[in-house]
Parts: C-alpha cells; sequence; structure tokens
C-alpha cells in the first residue's frame, strides 16, 4: 500500500514538461487561421523545418530556452512558441501585422 503511495506523490510533482514533445524526433501539426495547417519536424541535431500550403517551407537551427517558453526562431523570422507548462503553442507571423497566432494542439 504504501508503494502506491509515494507513486502517487511522485506523480502529482512531476513537472508536465517531462511529458513534452522530444526535441529529437517530432512531427507537429498545428492550424491557424493564417496559414491553414503548418507542420513543424523537429529533427536531431537541433534542426527543425516547418511547411504550409503547396510551396513554403522554412527551416531553423535551434531553439532557445524563456523560462517555461521554447522559442524556435525559423529563417523567415518566424517564431514557434511552444509553454512547456501549459502545452499551448503561439506563433509570431514575421511579414504581418497580425502577428499573433494562439493554436491548440
Amino acid at each position: 500500500m504504501m508503494k502506491y503511495v509515494v507513486l502517487l506523490a511522485l506523480s502529482l510533482f512531476t513537472s508536465l514538461s517531462g511529458w513534452a514533445f522530444s526535441l529529437d524526433n517530432a512531427d507537429i501539426r498545428l492550424l491557424c487561421p493564417q496559414r491553414g495547417q503548418i507542420e513543424v519536424i523537429l529533427h536531431r541535431y537541433e534542426h527543425t523545418q516547418q511547411s504550409w500550403g503547396q510551396h513554403h517551407f522554412e527551416t531553423s537551427g535551434g531553439h532557445v530556452r524563456q523560462g517555461p517558453l521554447l522559442v524556435i526562431p525559423f529563417a523567415n523570422l518566424d517564431q514557434m512558441i511552444y509553454h512547456q507548462t501549459t502545452g499551448e503553442f503561439a506563433y509570431w507571423y514575421a511579414e504581418t501585422e497580425k502577428n499573433w497566432c494562439a493554436v491548440g494542439c
């Protein structure tokens, strides 16, 4: 019985970031009003690519952690932002006036 109590206590105090997606191998599909479906693929060695539409493709070479936020800047100056505590995604679009796109996953 004590084993189950300890297991329950440990599971309550485990950070949600432990269940976050892998930065070495993840395929994330997000739906955003400005661009429709965006596919983001995270590869090993901090290489990330995003694609949307039929002919749009951008790459990224790394990520930055700012507290619970994981920011992935792309070559076209877009940024994908992942909140590791809540599991929510957001996009910052460099080329539009309406820059934010908050998306659920």
